[in-house]
């Protein structure tokens, strides 16, 4: 009799508590969500200067960890084989921090931390966007799995073609620096007649989230830093095409005497504007423009 007064008194505790954590994680949610009445004031702000949001607000800015990288550290075996045939007879040179290999038209270039390749096809045009996007994918998914389409960076290349971004996604989060930049050129959506021209590629490899969670500004205070920057240098009707919160790593993770160093990476928001190739970067946590 006892146990079962004892059972029951266990299910009403966890079932109590379960409750009260349910009624913490509402009301933390709400406090670092974008209230009706922000948004509002936001809008007509935003409006008054000819700046118009094709797209929804970021509503959700919980509090976010520092994200610690590795140094850059590649496999040039590993990328000897991505990018040249197992028989090519590849010429080296090297300096200080900085390797180049070339066979025949193509050349492979490693320096501080970033890769460059150049295929040497000479081939011209801008491909159909969703062929272009099967052509790069059939890349990732063999090198780098962990690496999504970051669409939203998709343009046309000056020199002619479309650049497009992969981007690593590690526990749901962006890497806005580790990413694969590909050039296609050609005409058309037959996967035959387009052609990988260049691969960019840098990345640290993520260690893991450090020290306490920080507090994030909002994603209308970020709107208004950037609304101050660009009526600096456009009086032009703006149009935001996107708003999202991606990891960003601002150091090298080199001193000057090539020794490594502690790598970290923090929130920023990335607010996409029509008319420009890269998005506009601010810290989420002191809202200044990068």
């Amino acid at each position: 009799m006892r146990w079962e007064r004892a059972k029951s008194f266990i299910i009403i505790f966890f079932a109590a508590t379960n409750i009260i954590l349910a009624l913490l994680i509402h009301h933390e949610a709400e406090a670092h969500s974008l209230t009706t009445e922000r948004e509002t004031a936001l809008n007509t702000v935003l409006a008054r200067n000819n700046i118009v949001l094709t797209n929804q607000l970021v509503n959700n800015f919980a509090p976010m960890r520092l994200l610690q990288l590795d140094n850059y550290d590649y496999d040039i075996d590993r990328l000897l084989a991505m990018f040249f045939p197992e028989d090519a007879d590849i010429a080296h040179a090297t300096a200080t921090n900085f390797d180049e290999f070339t066979w025949q038209n193509s050349q492979l270039t490693i320096s501080n931390g970033y890769i460059a390749f150049v295929a040497g096809h000479g081939v011209i045009g801008v491909p159909e966007i969703a062929a272009a996007i099967e052509l790069t994918q059939n890349f990732i998914d063999t090198y780098y799995p962990h690496f999504i389409l970051d669409i939203n960076s998709t343009r046309l290349a000056r020199r002619g073609g479309l650049r497009l971004f992969y981007r690593q996604e590690y526990q749901g989060q962006i890497i806005h620096t580790n990413f694969v930049e590909f050039l296609v050129t050609g005409y058309g959506d037959n996967l035959a007649e387009i052609v990988i021209e260049e691969v960019d590629i840098q990345y640290g490899v993520p260690i893991g989230f450090m020290y306490l969670p920080q507090n994030l500004v909002g994603p209308d205070e970020a709107l208004l830093t950037f609304m101050q920057n660009i009526r600096l240098q456009n009086t032009e009707t703006i149009f935001i095409n996107h708003m999202d919160i991606a990891y960003f790593q601002t150091m090298s993770g080199l001193r000057e005497n090539y020794l490594p160093t502690n790598v970290y990476a923090t929130p920023f928001y990335r607010i996409f504007v029509e008319g420009y190739d890269s998005p506009f970067l601010i810290n989420a946590h002191t809202n200044q423009i990068f």
